[in-house]
């Protein structure tokens, strides 16, 4: 397994994120498709790609091609925001696998805008159009102050008929 970032920059500013800025330039194309042919040489199974907000990488569709033309299942990480039907559909006939939202609580707030009152339409775009496997994600520590919104957001994404994790961060208390 490896994660690539092709791009840094996200439109979102979570406070417990440290992966991101905003102003980093996407990698160029040229340089992915030698970093994804040298993670081939090296016989790499699964190849994520993660940011900043990937889906702000102008050649995302192209960078999924590659990595299924490796012989590698594709993964993508998302905030999910910039989700939609187009892009579910080109993401589906470049080959992508799986794909994960991270989403962090039921409302937004001043750490997380990654929440369910916000990202729940996509999740049913999702469920209705995507022919990947997805996941979402949820983010406990970090500041966040209402933990029980994991159950919340894995009962919908059951529900919905994706599958759901947790994960753990760790601040300074």
């Amino acid at each position: 397994l490896a994660q690539i970032v092709p791009i840094r920059r996200c439109n979102l500013a979570c406070t417990y994120c440290n992966e991101y800025d905003k102003r980093s330039p996407p990698v160029a194309l040229a340089t992915m498709r030698e970093r994804l042919d040298h993670l081939a040489r090296l016989r790499t199974a699964n190849i994520e790609i993660s940011g900043g907000e990937p889906l702000l990488h102008p050649d995302l569709d192209e960078l999924i091609r590659h990595i299924r033309g490796t012989g590698a299942l594709a993964g993508l990480i998302t905030n999910g925001y910039l989700l939609n039907e187009k892009r579910i559909e080109d993401f589906n006939n470049a080959g992508l696998d799986h794909l994960q939202i991270s989403i962090d609580n039921v409302t937004p707030d001043d750490v997380s805008m990654k929440s369910l009152k916000v990202l729940d339409a996509k999740l049913q775009m999702l469920a209705k159009r995507a022919a990947f496997s997805v996941n979402i994600n949820s983010v406990l520590g970090g500041d966040l102050s209402n933990p029980d919104d994991a159950v919340t957001i894995a009962k919908r994404a059951i529900e919905l008929g994706l599958s759901a994790t947790v994960g753990l961060i760790h601040n300074g208390h």
